[in-house]
């Protein structure tokens, strides 16, 4: 409710939101039983939302809000007065899994009480006038330990046959800083450029071991970091980018970039150290 309530705030009128949210803590007050205050809180939550009417739940829902490499479906089917089928699809690099659950509507959402095979997982489904989807999940306690690595299902759905997310770059997932070094980068790598974005599922900063004042972002596919694996490193007048798959034995493979020459013996001492995880010299 916390959740939602401070969403509202910035979203809506902030004085009409926080009306409604000190109502309906005096309304509490009425209550004598947990059934009581449960569904105080979804009516709650339901006022506060401003859900859409006559909402259209069947059909595929696509999380937005889920990073590069990763995502949720939801396949919504069989809707009627009370109730509405959910089968579950979530997805972090090479960690997934499914799951059906029934929804029952309730205040114009629909909840999940529980999702069969999982450590208690509740879902909160919440229709928006926009036509969007928006749901909640109790993670911290519950669905957090039900779903694949890295995986997450909250997040801002909408309705499409097919991904509906933009393609990612270098660029809009922010380890590239600017289009001219995207570009610079592109003509580099040439036909492995879409093999990076792949591989930025995770991507973190790392140290410039070679002090130089270089950017070092490393990237790598959940549930696959020893096979498909990269790094870029950047100055303003230089470029050097590292990217491991496997060959047909399964064997780790070094495909190596450089502004400065793809001679690896010239490679930097930060990408000699990131090498060194996956080969012996």
């Amino acid at each position: 409710m916390t959740t939602i309530y401070r969403s509202m705030l910035v979203k809506g009128d902030s004085d009409k939101v926080h009306k409604q949210y000190q109502d309906w803590e005096k309304s509490l007050d009425s209550c004598t039983s947990d059934t009581c205050i449960e569904r105080a809180y979804y009516e709650g939550i339901s006022q506060l939302s401003d859900v859409a009417p006559d909402f259209k739940w069947e059909g595929n829902w696509w999380n937005m809000s889920a990073p590069n490499m990763s995502g949720g479906t939801l396949q919504l089917s069989r809707s009627a007065e009370w109730s509405v089928n959910t089968d579950i699809h979530v997805w972090a690099g090479l960690n997934h899994d499914e799951y059906t659950a029934e929804a029952r509507k309730i205040y114009g959402m629909a909840l999940v009480e529980k999702i069969g095979d999982t450590s208690n997982c509740k879902l909160l489904l919440i229709p928006r006038r926009s036509g969007a989807l928006q749901i909640f999940s109790n993670a911290d306690w519950g669905c957090r330990l039900s779903m694949p690595g890295g995986g997450f299902i909250d997040g801002r759905y909408l309705r499409a046959e097919s991904d509906p997310r933009p393609k990612a770059t270098l660029l809009t997932l922010g380890i590239l800083r600017d289009e001219e070094m995207d570009k610079r980068f592109r003509e580099l790598v040439g036909d492995e450029y879409q093999a990076f974005v792949d591989t930025a599922n995770v991507y973190i900063y790392q140290d410039d071991l070679d002090n130089i004042g270089a950017s070092v972002i490393g990237m790598w596919v959940r549930g696959a970091a020893n096979s498909q694996n990269a790094i870029v490193m950047y100055t303003d007048k230089a470029i050097w980018a590292g990217r491991i798959d496997t060959d047909k034995n399964g064997k780790p493979r070094l495909h190596y970039f450089s502004t400065e020459g793809n001679d690896e013996r010239n490679m930097p001492r930060t990408l000699i150290s990131w090498r060194l995880r996956f080969f012996d010299r």
